[in-house]
């Protein structure tokens, strides 16, 4: 992975564009790296694969009996547990 300051990536925008169109670029400042940047169709490869993950996961908690019915009575139960962590 390409490596640029955030100052080079401003002053030279359209050829940072240029490189995340190719490769993810890691954006540094003050020496430290602070973002990566992607192309678009990086980004949907990156969002779908964690999609289907999610699904694949979801799935397989199902088949293995880890999983709540979404009764009122669950929801109404889940937001009073989240109502008493947020105040403490």
């Amino acid at each position: 992975m390409k490596t640029i300051t955030a100052t080079l990536a401003s002053k030279e925008f359209g050829l940072y564009l240029d490189t995340v169109r190719r490769e993810p670029v890691v954006i540094t400042k003050n020496s430290r790296p602070v973002a990566i940047t992607m192309s678009i169709e990086e980004a949907n490869e990156l969002f779908q694969l964690r999609i289907e993950a999610g699904v694949r996961k979801g799935l397989a908690d199902v088949t293995a009996g880890r999983f709540q019915e979404l009764t009122a009575e669950y929801s109404e139960d889940m937001k009073a547990r989240f109502k008493s962590r947020s105040q403490e």
